[in-house]
């Protein structure tokens, strides 16, 4: 299979299973949010024992005593050097960096257990629907192989920091030459003596970088594909640029090309004011169409290399055999690889004569998409709406909890002078960038309950928070004006987002506990996608609200 074959393959997959493929890169966006939250419990503790032991109050009456003009951006000095020691001496105290260091040490462990888990997972699931298998089901079976995954991540960030080491002692060792150079003519030959040695190191650990990479770059597909354990899917990794090379550099010339398209993207997004778009595409485009790629090009490399001394009959009676791999509804190409399913013959001679436009078929999938998902959505919100009122409970908690830290503060922070002009005339670019942002954060909220619903209870009162904080420090009647138009909107979504992370919590807990079969959680992932692309219209909602209707509301008001 050539990586055009791969490309075509991978792309064909997204087309046709996006609701089985995608909810597990969802997954794994949302592994933010189950990092998160140790952290916010040693957040958490940290500002309790500061509380406990009166160390905050006198720091927050003094910042309250400023003048605001002493923090502006025009202002030398963003705070007086007195109030920044002793900020600095709190912030630095046991009270704050043991329960930080002990919640950063956990989250690390967290980070490493979740990424194996959501990876092995979302590689499963792209085998499968390669493979004309049920990739949701796939991709939960495939959970159990977290362990491999885990120690990937290990074996990867380790072999990384390695990497850097040449780079590093060439810094270090060039410091230390200067340092120790007498005399401005000795300085001069010393300096041109460190910058060279700086670039020798950092092109040794480029290229020590670059190997790491091809050498791992295969070792999911082959973790999955041939279900290894971690030592032997590393070592067949590393050997397919040996058996492979021109395939792996094509296959090296398509990430590379991929990803400096994304960079080019980025910076035009940017240019146009639609940066978070960026995370949409790379999540949900270039994630799954790279995995899609490794995958195929692996799998096809694998049955190549079985396949050597089999006569046709043969391979043929073994490709009828193989229902593992093989679907009677697939079409494969001469490798036996199985491209998907079979088209209707009226469908693929439409393509032939272009009497079908791509664009409109596209159009006409992600409406029926956004429909079946409002549809669903409204469903969950009759049928699970006990899951929606613990979530905004905890929601509501956050908020009060945010309020309680800050109203007593002293600390107030004024209006914008022209508040009708703070998103601009035309503010399509914050519109597009509020109402994806909002959707990951509900999407994150969703997907992370699948860990017994305690990271969606953590991105819940982290939200809440985040919003009562605001309210302790800003006017009231501003602060009604600034969130009041959309948050009637935007919060409630938020809530029921993290019902459907709590029903999500729910069943994966029963199905851990052998309470549920397996296939439960598979459709459950299912459902969560389609409620989470459903929450997608109500966010754009709210974000068109907040963009375009509640600035002028709060210039009215105020």
């Amino acid at each position: 299979m050539s990586v055009a074959d791969a490309l075509r393959s991978a792309g064909g997959l997204l087309r046709r299973r996006t609701n089985a493929v995608l909810p597990y890169y969802a997954l794994s966006a949302a592994t933010v949010d189950v990092t998160r939250l140790p952290l916010l419990v040693g957040v958490v503790v940290a500002y309790l024992a500061l509380t406990s032991t009166g160390q905050l109050s006198p720091l927050l009456d003094e910042f309250a005593a400023l003048n605001p003009e002493l923090l502006g951006p025009e202002s030398p000095e963003a705070l007086p050097p007195e109030l920044g020691d002793r900020l600095a001496a709190v912030l630095f105290s046991p009270t704050v960096v043991v329960p930080v260091a002990l919640a950063a040490a956990v989250a690390l462990v967290v980070s490493v257990l979740v990424r194996g888990v959501t990876r092995a997972a979302a590689l499963s699931a792209v085998d499968a629907g390669l493979a004309t298998r049920d990739p949701l089901a796939a991709g939960v079976r495939g959970m159990r192989r977290w362990k491999t995954f885990a120690g990937l991540v290990v074996v990867r960030w380790g072999l990384l920091l390695a990497a850097g080491i040449p780079f590093l002692a060439a810094v270090v060792g060039a410091s230390a030459t200067l340092g120790a150079t007498p005399g401005m003519a000795a300085l001069g030959q010393g300096a041109v003596v460190a910058v060279l040695a700086a670039l020798v190191g950092g092109l040794v650990s480029l290229l020590a970088v670059v190997a790491v990479v091809a050498l791992l770059a295969f070792a999911g597909p082959a973790a999955v594909v041939d279900d290894l354990g971690l030592g032997a899917a590393v070592r067949r990794s590393a050997g397919v640029p040996f058996a492979h090379p021109v395939g792996f550099l094509l296959y090296g010339v398509v990430v590379v090309g991929t990803y400096v398209g994304l960079g080019v993207g980025t910076v035009l997004f940017g240019i146009a004011g639609v940066e978070r778009l960026v995370a949409v595409t790379s999540a949900f485009l270039v994630s799954p169409l790279l995995d899609g790629v490794a995958v195929a090009l692996y799998t096809d490399w694998t049955d190549a290399a079985s396949r050597p001394a089999e006569t046709d009959a043969e391979s043929s009676a073994a490709a009828d055999d193989d229902d593992e791999r093989v679907d009677t509804g697939g079409e494969a190409d001469e490798s036996g690889f199985v491209f998907g399913e079979r088209e209707p013959a009226e469908r693929r001679d439409e393509d032939e004569d272009g009497d079908e436009d791509d664009t409109e078929r596209i159009a006409e999938a992600v409406g029926g998409a956004l429909r079946d998902g409002i549809r669903e959505l409204g469903r969950f919100v009759r049928t699970g709406w006990y899951y929606v009122v613990v979530a905004a409970a905890a929601l509501l908690a956050g908020v009060a909890g945010g309020w309680t830290a800050t109203a007593g503060s002293g600390v107030r922070i004024g209006t914008p002078a022209d508040p009708g002009s703070v998103f601009g005339l035309v503010p399509v670019g914050p519109f597009v960038n509020i109402a994806v942002n909002n959707w990951f954060v509900a999407s994150n909220a969703g997907f992370a309950g699948l860990f017994a619903g305690l990271p969606t209870l953590g991105t819940l009162v982290f939200n809440g928070l985040l919003v009562g904080a605001v309210a302790g420090v800003v006017d009231p009647v501003a602060f009604v004006a600034f969130v009041g138009p959309h948050g009637v909107v935007e919060l409630p979504a938020i809530a029921v987002a993290g019902g459907v992370g709590l029903r999500l919590g729910h069943v994966a807990w029963g199905v851990w506990r052998d309470e549920r079969p397996t296939a439960a959680l598979a459709d459950e992932l299912g459902l969560t996608w389609r409620r989470v692309v459903g929450l997608l219209a109500v966010f754009v909602v709210a974000g068109f609200v907040e963009a375009f209707v509640t600035p002028q509301v709060a210039a009215a008001v105020l």
